[in-house]
């Protein structure tokens, strides 16, 4: 079995080293660490290279927005690169607003327009604020138009209702699946999941956060995938082997990535 954690972060008190090795060891063979600034995007394209499967994406996360100063040519060492393989993590938060609402749409625009200039798929973060679809409906504006001009991209950590999930599928959008899976309280993340399409699923950690059981309120790590892998076997009542064939060739195939680079980079 081999299993794509696509959405991952370096965890800050962790040997993040040991942390790869122990992933692909339990069958977490490919890795894709997202990016939450300048600084930190540099700092995986380092990383990366020390680990065979490793890829990252770069990008200015929504917390980060307003550090940003909107100079895209600090993106311009990592142009080429072979282990750069999406634009990531960009998006919208309106539940925590830790960047103000009009730079985070100006950030999202033009890391949007860098992933259409360097032809790569966007890592989206979409959150909305308490009974409110507003991160969802900004988002869909600009992915949707971000599709019409041959954008690619994954919302991940998806956890919007089966209606906003609906309405990304339809602009061709890929679904980041991780550890809420398994939440006990977690029935409309679970209902929402199994109407996604299986052609745009794929696993994720979002590590060190969102643990799955019984591991929950702990830092999280790729190695735990396979508990997401066989939650969604369970739902959807095929073997994890299955799963795990299906969401790696998903991840292939967004991320341009072919099986033997993925084992050989």
């Amino acid at each position: 079995m081999e299993l794509f954690d696509t959405h991952l972060h370096l965890s800050p008190d962790r040997d993040n080293h040991e942390i790869v090795c122990r992933a692909q060891e339990a069958g977490v063979r490919n890795l894709l660490f997202c990016a939450g600034g300048v600084e930190d995007s540099l700092l995986l394209r380092e990383f990366v290279r020390l680990h065979a499967g490793c890829f990252f994406a770069a990008g200015v996360h929504p917390h980060e927005a307003d550090a940003f100063r909107g100079d895209l040519s600090l993106f311009d060492p990592l142009a080429g690169d072979p282990r750069l393989r999406a634009i990531g993590e960009i998006g919208i938060d309106t539940c925590y607003s830790f960047s103000g609402l009009e730079q985070q749409i100006s950030v999202f625009h033009s890391m949007l327009e860098l992933a259409l200039k360097w032809n790569l798929p966007a890592v989206v973060h979409c959150r909305a604020a308490e009974k409110s679809d507003d991160a969802y409906r900004i988002c869909g504006e600009e992915l949707s138009a971000f599709a019409a001009q041959g954008g690619r991209f994954v919302v991940h950590c998806f956890s919007g209702t089966v209606e906003q999930m609906e309405q990304f599928a339809e602009t061709g959008a890929y679904f980041g699946v991780g550890g809420m899976l398994t939440f006990k309280k977690a029935d409309n993340i679970r209902e929402t999941v199994l109407r996604m399409p299986e052609e745009r699923i794929l696993l994720e950690t979002d590590t060190p956060y969102l643990a799955p059981v019984p591991f929950r309120g702990k830092p999280n790590a790729p190695e735990y995938l396979p508990l997401v892998a066989h939650k969604l076997a369970e739902l959807k009542h095929l073997s994890v082997e299955q799963i795990a064939e299906r969401t790696t060739r998903n991840a292939f195939r967004l991320f341009g990535i072919q099986e033997e680079s993925a084992h050989g980079a």
